[in-house]
């Protein structure tokens, strides 16, 4: 394991608020059995793992999705 910091992982992601949303919704996914993306992670808390895995560039936000839907107004 690496020392992280929170500049480290925001070269990757936009903002504080995203970067907390990814790394918990990544932390979930390994909690529920999802293996994780970087090598020797073996033993390593869900959330460390999340948070190299962002700092790796090895997950990212999926940009948010047009809708395409008329409006009603």
């Amino acid at each position: 394991m690496f020392a992280l910091t929170t500049e480290s992982c925001l070269k990757k992601i936009d903002n504080v608020y995203s970067l907390v949303y990814l790394a918990a919704k990544r932390t979930v996914s390994l909690t529920r059995g999802e293996k994780s993306l970087l090598p020797d992670q073996e033993g390593e808390k869900p959330i460390m793992v999340a948070i190299e895995e962002i700092a790796a560039g090895k997950i990212a936000l999926a940009p948010p999705e047009e809708n395409n839907e008329p409006d009603e107004s």
